[in-house]
């Protein structure tokens, strides 16, 4: 283990002690503990996301077991602890355990109220990157075996408000984290990256009790580790600035709406084979509409300027999701959901688009034990500017994906 995931871990069960320990004193109702068992099992026919090549249209049968703790010690605090082990039955470098600690605090006393939030996993898996060959594999293609592999991952979120009247000031930081522990092999890089930022909201109700809207500031620095691969000059670590405007709360009964959008610019290292700075819109937003007691329909859209899956540049990520859920009655639910995903490389002129469909059926089987039936459908495609046949293709893929699950609480 590395120094800092040493570090990160410590964090996080030092978060769970100090927001036990802060709580303690305060009025709360009997420490809550609950559990749940989880089984599942499907079908992936292209278990690497891949159309060519020695990954391409790979299909096995995997099996899966999860265990789920949840803990509320105090008002306020929630614990979590989550083990998923997944077993590929044709593909065996596929196999991992991961585990997840979660600690979350959140309180209000007076003018003040505070929310922090911390996730640190553990993947056990392959400590071998996956080679799909010179020009094969989107960047859709090796997220998906990257998350199966050996590493640490930490996500924190921290947010201390102070109202003032019908205003408020907010301090704000984040920090996304990963220390690949996988090495490099052809042309995918597993090298570590981290994404941290800190900034401030100024903002004020527009209504009394209703929603809020604000406007921000985030100062970040984004690195990128390098594979010791120096014919390919390129390290996208760098420093980013973004002003944005956000919303949150519900305009309508019906509506719920969290949302930012602004600008951001980003100044790279002098060694990084793109531009000096890189700039352009920041989106991330939320809506959700209760259409009737039944139906909800959510629509998510997010676009931000981040480093790439496994390799070494800077990316702009783009997707539009949609999401549909009908209660038939309390045993029975369905969702129906649409996303086009597109990842856009500079300084290279290449984009990976992803359009999926999904549907699921949810069956209440007893007071504690739900059912579910899953199918989905992926189609990855890509621009290559300039370039057409056997070059395009070799980035595209199709996958299909079936599975069945059953999650007993207790």
């Amino acid at each position: 283990m590395s120094d800092l995931a040493r570090r990160l871990a410590s964090s996080t069960a030092l978060l769970a002690l100090a927001a036990t320990g802060l709580a303690a004193g305060e009025p709360s109702a009997p420490p809550r503990v609950s559990a749940t068992l989880a089984a599942s099992a499907g079908y992936d026919d292209n278990v690497f996301l891949a159309g060519s090549g020695a990954h391409g249209e790979r299909a096995s049968a995997f099996a899966g077991a999860t265990v789920t703790l949840a803990a509320k010690p105090a008002a306020g605090v929630a614990l979590g602890y989550t083990l998923l082990g997944t077993r590929y039955q044709d593909e065996s470098t596929e196999d991992n355990v991961k585990q997840t600690l979660s600690a979350g605090w959140t309180g209000k006393t007076d003018a003040f109220s505070w929310n922090a939030a911390t996730e640190f996993a553990f993947v056990d898996g392959d400590d071998r990157g996956v080679d799909y060959g010179s020009g094969v594999g989107s960047a859709f293609s090796t997220a998906a075996p990257r998350e199966r592999r050996d590493q640490w991952q930490n996500k924190t979120d921290l947010a201390l408000r102070r109202d003032l009247g019908a205003g408020f000031v907010r301090a704000v930081g984040k920090l996304q984290y990963w220390d690949m522990r996988t090495a490099r092999v052809g042309a995918s890089n597993y090298v570590d990256r981290h994404d941290i930022q800190g900034g401030a909201d100024l903002g004020r109700a527009l209504a009394k009790g209703g929603p809020e809207a604000y406007l921000g500031y985030r100062r970040g620095y984004q690195f990128q580790d390098n594979d010791h691969a120096p014919a390919v000059p390129a390290n996208a670590s760098n420093h980013y600035d973004r002003y944005l405007a956000g919303f949150e709360g519900s305009p309508l009964k019906t509506l719920k709406v969290n949302g930012q959008l602004g600008w951001e610019k980003h100044a790279y290292n002098a060694d990084y084979a793109g531009r000096d700075t890189e700039e352009g819109l920041f989106v991330d937003a939320t809506l959700v509409w209760s259409v009737s007691p039944a139906d909800e329909v959510q629509l998510k859209t997010g676009r931000v300027r981040t480093f790439s899956t496994t390799g070494k540049n800077s990316v702009v990520s783009t997707t539009h999701q949609l999401a549909w859920k009908h209660v038939f009655n309390p045993r029975w639910s369905a969702t129906l959901a649409g996303r086009v995903s597109e990842i856009e490389y500079a300084p290279f002129r290449r984009d990976d688009l992803d359009y999926a469909a999904s549907a699921s059926v949810a069956w209440n089987a007893a007071k504690n034990l739900v059912c579910t039936f899953a199918v989905s459908q992926d189609w990855g495609r890509n621009h290559l500017n300039g370039l057409t046949g056997a070059a395009e293709t070799a980035r595209e893929f199709d996958r299909a994906l079936v599975s069945v699950a059953a999650a007993w609480k207790f």
